[in-house]
């Protein structure tokens, strides 16, 4: 189901965006990717 949906947003910790949850995961955050599915107009976030 994810290779199918396209990644349009990549963000870093620190980033506008990601702070909620760079204080959530801590050093464990690697990044924030926001994917979207066209066929179910779904938004879906991946930390």
């Amino acid at each position: 189901m994810l290779k199918d949906m396209k990644t349009h947003t990549h963000l870093k910790p620190g980033q506008k965006g990601t702070r909620r949850l760079l204080e959530q995961f801590g050093d464990k955050l690697l990044c924030v990717r926001y994917r979207y599915d066209e066929i179910r107009q779904v938004r879906m976030k991946t930390v």
